[in-house]
């Protein structure tokens, strides 16, 4: 079971089943960030994506030559994920953060990566550590969007049309390594800025969440109208991110 006790059987409640498409849009995760995790992960260890989504992550440490058990409890995600994963050290595993189903002390790494929000915190924590080999980490990544005229200005107008979309208070990370066990933490900040075409601008606003499934159809399509009139004013929709890494590892301190 998931979040609120939906199975994941139960296709019709996971929102991001609807998603999927959209999500083909979505900018990818710097190189920078995907080079620590792969370090974190020890270079050739197994890393658990758990929220992997279409594998944003889970596909490029791949390519790294790093294995990857990708958890993700929306179907639709792990077929668009499975067109990328071709001859690529994948598993996609259809299943909870909160019970994953895979053996203890399989990960030398587990992550949650843009996903920590929708997993039961302490549940989820606890699942991490008892998938932790000895002196494995636990990886989180956290992104905002800003730093930019539009994306600051987006933020705004993504706040003023759901408040549930304001960034969300930090509670919910120290229950999550709270439950993992790890000793310490360390945190580091990754920057990235794509200008997206206003096609794709559409398709990445649909994809989130607190927007696409969120307003209705009239309220949807005001937004993305005020979004492209943001970034004609801005000059361009430059999505610029504040991407947060928060890690700790099994039985040392950080660092």
């Amino acid at each position: 079971m998931g979040r609120r006790g939906v199975g994941v059987e139960d296709g019709d409640r996971w929102v991001f089943n609807r998603l999927a498409g959209d999500y083909r849009a979505r900018p990818a995760y710097p190189a920078a960030l995907v080079d620590r995790l792969v370090a974190l992960a020890g270079g050739a260890g197994t890393v658990v994506d758990l929220g992997a989504g279409t594998g944003l992550l889970a596909l490029p440490l791949a390519r790294r030559g790093v294995a990857v058990r990708a958890v993700e409890p929306a179907s639709a995600m792990l077929d668009v994920l499975r067109e990328g994963a071709p001859g690529l050290p994948v598993d996609p595993v259809h299943a909870t953060a909160e019970e994953t189903g895979l053996p203890d002390g399989s990960a030398s790494l587990a992550l949650v990566a843009d996903a920590l929000h929708w997993v039961e915190p302490e549940a989820a924590g606890k699942e991490a550590a008892r998938l932790l080999a000895p002196g494995g980490a636990v990886a989180v990544v956290e992104v905002r969007i800003r730093g930019s005229a539009f994306a600051d200005g987006l933020s705004d107008l993504l706040a003023r049309e759901n408040p549930k979309a304001r960034p969300r208070p930090r509670g919910r990370l120290d229950q999550f390594l709270a439950a993992t066990g790890v000793r310490g933490r360390a945190a580091e900040t990754y920057l990235d800025e794509q200008v997206l075409s206003l096609e794709r601008l559409d398709s990445v606003l649909r994809s989130l969440s607190l927007v696409g499934p969120a307003l209705g159809p009239d309220r949807l399509a005001g937004l993305l109208a005020e979004a492209r009139r943001l970034a004609a004013s801005a000059g361009g929709a430059t999505w610029t991110r504040e991407l947060r890494l928060t890690w700790g590892r099994a039985g040392r301190e950080a660092a």
